[in-house]
This record gives C-alpha cells, sequence and structure tokens, in this order.
C-alpha cells in the first residue's frame, strides 16, 4: 500500500470532524468580517479557501466509504483493525471478533487487503497525483504526512482507541 493511501486511511475518522469544525470557522469568520480589518477581497479569498479544503476532506471521506463498501466483512475488520486499533494479543486472536488465525496468516490476509485497497484506490480516483494536488498542500494532512514520514508508524498509537465506522452492505 502506497504512503499516502496510508495517510488518508489513518486521518479518515477525523475528517468528517474537521470538516465540521472548518464549516464552523468559517460561518464564524463570515460573521465577523463585518468589523474586520481586512478587505473583503482578502476575506473571501480566505474563506473559498476554508471551503475547498472542508470540500477535500467530504470528498476524501466519502471516496474511503466506496472503498470500504467494496470489501469483504472480514476485509473491512481486517482494515480497520489494522488502521484503528491495537495489534493482536500474543495468542494471536483478535480482540473479541472471533477471527482467530496465526500472525503469519494475519499477514497474509492484510498483504492481500493492501494489493485490494490500492486497487480499489485506483479505481475511485485517490492516485497519488491526485493527492499531491489536491490534499498534500492542505495543512491537516502535510503535518500528519511529516509525522508519518518521521516516525514511521507513530500515528497507529495515537489512534488505538479510534474506529473506522462504516455502513454494512445492504
Amino acid at each position: 500500500m502506497k504512503e499516502y493511501q496510508e495517510l488518508i486511511l489513518f486521518l479518515y475518522p477525523r475528517l468528517g470532524r474537521a470538516a465540521e469544525d472548518i464549516g464552523e470557522v468559517v460561518e464564524a469568520k463570515a460573521l465577523a468580517s463585518v468589523s474586520g480589518r481586512e478587505c473583503a477581497e482578502r476575506c473571501a479569498e480566505r474563506l473559498l479557501a476554508y471551503l475547498h479544503m472542508r470540500d477535500c476532506f467530504l470528498a476524501v471521506k466519502a471516496a474511503v466509504e466506496e472503498v470500504a463498501a467494496a470489501l469483504t466483512e472480514e476485509e473491512r475488520y481486517l482494515l480497520e483493525y489494522k488502521y484503528f486499533r491495537r495489534k493482536p494479543n500474543l495468542e494471536g486472536e483478535f480482540a473479541g471478533t472471533g477471527l482467530r488465525c496465526s500472525l503469519r496468516t494475519y499477514y497474509r490476509k492484510q498483504e492481500r487487503l493492501a494489493r485490494r485497497v490500492n486497487a480499489l484506490f485506483l479505481r475511485a480516483g485517490l492516485t497519488e497525483a491526485w493527492f499531491a494536488a489536491n490534499l498534500a498542500g492542505l495543512p491537516f494532512f502535510a503535518s500528519a504526512l511529516r509525522c508519518l514520514r518521521a516516525r514511521r508508524g507513530a500515528l497507529v498509537d495515537k489512534r488505538a482507541a479510534r474506529a473506522l465506522h462504516l455502513r454494512k452492505k445492504a
């Protein structure tokens, strides 16, 4: 799996809340613009930049949900487990799921899943070029990317309690 894909999956649980927060910031800045010192043109440019960022977050969130919807239940669980939960215990049991397999089998399944998710990301239009053009310059993604590159895997530990909330296939 490519680095940008891992980053998108790591940040997925926060995208909805971040988009809501940006909407609140835009609303507050628009209301405060009446008494601001900034010229109207500059204020409008800032608001449009925030709205673009929010739209990018929502588009990525929807694309990840589309990718996850194409996965089987076991694949969705493995994706969630890898990116949003703690590692399996020493006996190889996956915390209360009933999914028991050896670590070797787990890693093989994760490898197959990574190839499948890569193909689904590309099919959904989430290519590396798209990421570079739309998300890499946004502060939220840029700082997370720097962190991921500086300390490989450090993002996983901070998200131990978070879960990927996906709708089940209908």
